[in-house]
């Protein structure tokens, strides 16, 4: 038989053991090539490796027509695109939009998302919701973008109560009680605080005869709205909400310079912090302030409270107003600081991990903003990026991609705008010309709207669809409500 005859029997293991080794060679092979595949790299038309990256590119509307390096390609947003290594000119079209573009740098193995892109109509179509004798004194909308108060012009405890999911409905008026406000005897007006996180309260500050109190407006029952000054028997200089709760405060004195807490249910205040130059806090245990105590002369110190433990974030030179910051970003902590008198802004990533892996080491900031006597410091809704401007100068800086702006903005703010404001988590937008102005965070794209009032900040709908805006009348002081569509009537 064969398997007894030793020649054959060599004859077939030299075929196993020739087997085998093909076998492992292709396993090693298949390896590499997902190894490398995993890694971006394939093979060029010329067989040459290339690595490659990926990208995801959204729009508003949605599908729009790509064009990469002016060439138009079969996929159409929303897409997935794997691009070899490079830089590319990326155009988005769709009939009835102006194009959005933008050069974009593709790494090898990298992945990026441009989820962002919003394509604003060549023709706009604006229509007239209502009328006012006179310039409101307030205007505010509330942070899931549904409600707008406007006070009636004239009155000072009446309010106009506008809800944007029936933007052609007659607002409600709502009226404060009776006595709620402190009788003024000269001029009277009102400020902006904040609103609460359940989009019901919001916080008014009431300037009147050199005087001030807060109160917290209820647009679902104004009657239940108080006089903050008078519940917590208090006169602070400044309130503001603990962790964007209606019940919920922070009190501050700037002549003492104490900053105190308290509640609707134990109103009697509880101290925290002294000696405090300004501060902006974070959730319900984060504070982050400017300090004089033990600094050198002509010199602050930026600190960070959390949960009771201080650390040190930086030395700034005196100023007359500090620019302070403090967000989350997936999930990691990140603090701005800078002053006006500076011409810098510091931003820091996790620094309480920094100080934790090296106490003795003063923390590095991941990017310094460069902008000159910056007057404004705001993270965006989403909190990826930061901006510090001073009138038409802008710093920005990307947390996702870790990348920095500075540009100077080509057209003016209006007055009495001293800056812009973010329009959603991508783009900003201020008045210029009478008209609305918006662009992407790095100055690209920029669109000019419909008519506007500087003296009001934008209004967009909750899902974007539209703008609302202040139109002057040919009679004067007169001002009209306007709502602007975003997208053309077909896609509304």
């Amino acid at each position: 038989m064969d398997y007894l005859d030793p020649r054959k029997e060599l004859e077939h293991r030299i075929i196993l053991m020739v087997g085998y080794v093909c076998v492992a060679i292709a396993i090693v092979f298949a390896t590499v090539i997902l190894v490398y595949e995993a890694y971006g790299f394939g093979l060029g038309k010329n067989g040459t490796v290339i690595q490659n990256g990926l990208a995801f590119i959204s729009s508003q509307p949605s599908p729009a027509q790509i064009y990469i390096n002016g060439v138009l390609n079969k996929a159409r947003t929303d897409a997935r695109l794997v691009l070899p290594a490079n830089t590319y000119q990326i155009r988005l079209a769709r009939p009835g939009y102006h194009d959005w573009q933008r050069t974009i740098e593709l790494q090898g193995g990298s992945v990026v998302h441009f989820d962002y892109p919003f394509l604003f109509p060549t023709k706009l179509t604006t229509t007239k919701l209502q009328s006012y004798s006179s310039a409101p004194g307030l205007v505010t909308q509330s942070p899931d973008r549904r409600w707008v108060v406007v006070q009636q012009p004239g009155s000072m405890t009446t309010f106009d109560l506008y809800d944007l999911k029936n933007p052609t409905k007659a607002p409600v008026d709502i009226s404060l009680p009776a006595n709620l406000l402190s009788a003024a005897t000269g001029s009277e007006s009102w400020q902006f605080g904040e609103w609460a996180d359940d989009n019901l309260h919001v916080l008014l500050q009431h300037d009147y005869d050199g005087k001030t109190e807060f109160i917290l407006l209820d647009r679902q029952n104004p009657d239940q709205s108080l006089n903050l000054n008078t519940t917590l028997s208090v006169t602070p200089t400044k309130l503001t909400l603990d962790n964007k709760k209606f019940d919920q405060y922070y009190l501050y004195d700037s002549t003492a310079g104490n900053l105190q807490t308290a509640t609707l249910s134990t109103p009697s205040p509880v101290p925290v912090l002294e000696h405090v130059l300004s501060y902006q806090t974070y959730a319900s245990d984060t504070i982050l302030y400017a300090t004089d105590t033990n600094a050198p002369a002509g010199k602050v110190f930026i600190k960070l409270d959390v949960g009771g433990q201080t650390y040190d974030i930086h030395t700034l030179t005196t100023s007359s107003d500090y620019l302070l910051d403090v967000t989350k970003y997936a999930g990691v902590l990140y603090v701005a600081a800078g002053s006006s008198s500076e011409n810098k802004v510091y931003i820091y990533r996790d620094p309480v991990a920094q100080l934790a892996a090296a106490p003795t080491r003063a923390i590095v900031p991941s990017q310094v903003l460069h902008v000159e006597n910056p007057n404004y410091l705001s993270f965006s809704s989403n909190a990826q990026f930061i901006v510090a401007e001073d009138g038409t100068r802008f710093g920005v800086y990307d947390i996702q991609n870790k990348v920095g702006f500075n540009y100077t903005a080509s057209l003016g703010l209006d007055t009495p705008q001293q800056h812009a404001s973010w329009m959603d988590g991508d783009r900003l937008s201020y008045v210029s010309g009478g008209k609305l102005v918006v662009f992407d965070y790095d100055d690209t794209n920029q669109q000019v709207l419909m008519p506007d009032n500087a003296a009001y900040t934008p209004i967009f709908a909750p899902d974007y669809k539209y703008v609302y805006g202040w139109a002057g009348t040919t009679t004067p002081s007169e001002l009209d409500v306007t709502q602007t569509a975003l997208l053309i009537p077909t896609d509304l």
